[in-house]
């Protein structure tokens, strides 16, 4: 699977784009803010349907635009596919495949797999649970789309659960109501546990070898914390759910549950929250990217494109002759201000609102 063309119209510093990739390694060279992770950007949206970088999709329209585009024409080996995603000022986005349209978000996953990494992606091994959550959901969606349509039965439970325990209604009353959603919140949730149970578990193993490949020897674990235990998940869910009724109406909210989840990971036995170099954890991080790269390769039998930005300014020459040597026949994006020496690769300049080869 490689990106063969991309067009972009009024797309963040993009008036107009038109670019046509190899199959390989594409270097893309510019200095800071010339519009590098903009081209990333883009070239994500026609995977995920949605911009890495902001939760709203209006701020990737160009200054005094209306709408922006991006299309995409990706060759796999079922042949020829074309993405399109329009975003308009109005908060409104429109999806194609093929040219027909794409009603609901989870169908545009599992067309084009592409896998990203960014500096922001750092902020998942730092900070809250939820972007943990947040980065095993969307690779496993999109592994798995039907995944994408449990996460949202899931949270529309949840949100009317919730609902109800920020009401009035007498406790007695209320529990019966809570009940119905309980039934629906652990009926969803154990296929969203046993989803990650079996995604992590790759995960942990698969990212184990390449941590230790790219960092020299560093030993990289990684331990789900799952909300449920026992062979039941279902009935171990909404026991607790059951169990915990008092203590939700009087905080508000929901307190257990594939929501409430995390997953830690460690660098030799030592939490990497609270033990770790930056150093370490960037290449901790695209160690897990890695692996849900190799991960994806395996499931669908070709090679996902990977999306590496500025992801060799803290990498020695050995250490990204490692990771190239990870990607060897795929495709490969990388930013950077600085010329890459480690390998050879098709090199297109960023410039003034443009992109050329070479």
């Amino acid at each position: 699977m490689y990106l063969e063309t991309l067009t972009l119209k009024n797309y963040r510093s993009y008036a107009a784009l038109g670019v046509r990739f190899t199959d390989g390694v594409n270097i893309l060279q510019g200095r800071n803010a010339a519009g590098k992770t903009n081209v990333l950007e883009a070239i994500g949206i026609l995977s995920y349907g949605k911009p890495f970088r902001t939760q709203k999709d209006t701020e990737c329209i160009r200054d005094g635009a209306e709408t922006a585009y991006v299309k995409g024409g990706i060759v796999t080996k079922s042949g020829m596919l074309s993405i399109e995603v329009l975003l308009s000022a109005a908060g409104k986005k429109s999806l194609k495949v093929n040219g027909q349209p794409v009603r609901r978000m989870g169908e545009l996953f599992g067309n084009f797999i592409a896998v990203m990494f960014s500096p922001d992606d750092l902020k998942t091994l730092k900070e809250s649970p939820s972007l943990r959550r947040r980065f095993a959901d969307m690779e496993i969606s999109k592994l798995h789309p039907s995944y994408f349509f449990e996460l949202q039965a899931y949270s529309q439970a949840l949100a009317q659960k919730n609902a109800l325990l920020k009401s009035k209604i007498p406790e007695g009353q209320l529990k019966k109501l809570v009940t119905i959603y309980n039934e629906q919140l652990a009926t969803h949730g154990e296929r969203i546990i046993k989803a990650r149970q079996e995604f992590l578990g790759r995960l942990a193993e698969v990212s184990r070898e390449v941590h230790r490949e790219l960092s020299g020897g560093e030993v990289l674990e990684l331990k789900y914390r799952c909300s449920a235990s026992g062979p039941d998940i279902r009935q171990s869910l909404f026991d607790r759910l059951d169990k915990s009724l008092s203590s939700e109406i009087e905080q508000g909210f929901c307190l257990h549950g594939p929501h409430r989840e995390d997953f830690s990971v460690s660098l030799n036995g030592a939490e990497i929250r609270a033990y770790s170099s930056q150093g370490q954890i960037r290449t901790a991080m695209l160690s897990l990217k890695l692996a849900t790269f190799d991960i994806a390769r395996t499931d669908f039998g070709e090679s996902p494109v990977l999306l590496l930005d500025d992801v060799f300014s803290e990498l020695d020459e050995g250490r990204q002759a490692a990771l190239l040597n990870r990607a060897r026949d795929a495709q490969c994006f990388i930013t950077t201000a600085v010329p890459v020496k480690s390998t050879a690769g098709a090199v297109y300049t960023v410039a003034n609102g443009a992109v050329t080869a070479k």
